[in-house]
């Protein structure tokens, strides 16, 4: 019976494990010696790479000045002449034509020419002015301009020649005396060189404008006085 009792006690009492528990026990302090080490040493390490790198960010900052200065120096800027310089216009030179009915005809009283620069566009303005109104108009490139009831070539200065006939309309007034002079001198324009007054005859009132060469043209009608005015690009194109 006692050795029955005896074994019941050794079975039920733990392993003796104590010593094993000891031994790792006193191993701990020595890896938390490790770690600090380990710390400083890292430590170190970023202080040195740190250090390293600084040291290019100064001449990074000063080399950005000259690329600055060196990209203003080599722009190149317009000159205000070059910029504003006027140029002749891309008008169309065919022929064209507005209807008017006018009662009575409007009576041509003056004509004048000059040159202008609007817009940048450089040109020369012949500008015809009426009183009652304005007339319907054909305008075109002739070949020769012809007088009216005749057939015969008008001598016009310049190398290429233009037509306008203007109805209805009168270049003379109620007694008959004609209310515009011509020939009309350009005045040394750079396209139009010479206005002529071709034919007044039954509400038809004839123009020939000489020119230096083909140029484009536009038509415009002005108000208070009523005027027709054709604008020819200054520099001309070539000969019809």
């Amino acid at each position: 019976m006692p050795s029955t009792s005896s074994r019941t006690r050794s079975l039920a009492s733990p392993p003796p494990t104590a010593p094993a528990t000891r031994v790792l026990a006193a191993r701990r302090p020595g890896a938390r010696a490790v770690l600090p080490v380990l710390a400083l040493v890292v430590g170190v390490l970023a202080g040195c790479s740190s250090g390293g790198s600084a040291a290019p960010s100064t001449p990074a900052t000063s080399s950005g000045g000259p690329t600055a200065t060196s990209s203003q120096v080599a722009t190149p800027r317009p000159s205000p002449s070059e910029a504003q310089a006027p140029s002749a216009p891309a008008w169309p030179s065919g022929p064209t034509s507005k209807v008017r009915s006018t009662t009575p005809p409007p009576e041509l009283v003056n004509v004048t020419a000059g040159h202008d620069i609007a817009d940048g566009l450089s040109f020369d303005r012949v500008v015809f002015e009426f009183t009652g109104g304005l007339p319907g108009y054909t305008a075109q490139y002739v070949n020769q301009v012809l007088k009216p009831g005749q057939g015969t070539a008008m001598a016009l200065a310049g190398q290429a020649f233009f037509q306008i006939v203007l109805t209805p309309a009168a270049a003379h007034d109620a007694a008959g005396q004609p209310t515009v002079t011509s020939p009309i001198d350009g005045g040394g324009l750079p396209a139009v060189r010479q206005i002529a007054l071709a034919g007044d005859f039954e509400g038809y009132v004839h123009f020939g404008i000489g020119l230096s060469g083909v140029a484009g043209y536009r038509v415009t009608e002005l108000a208070k006085p009523d005027r027709l005015v054709f604008d020819f690009a200054a520099q001309a194109t070539g000969a019809p």
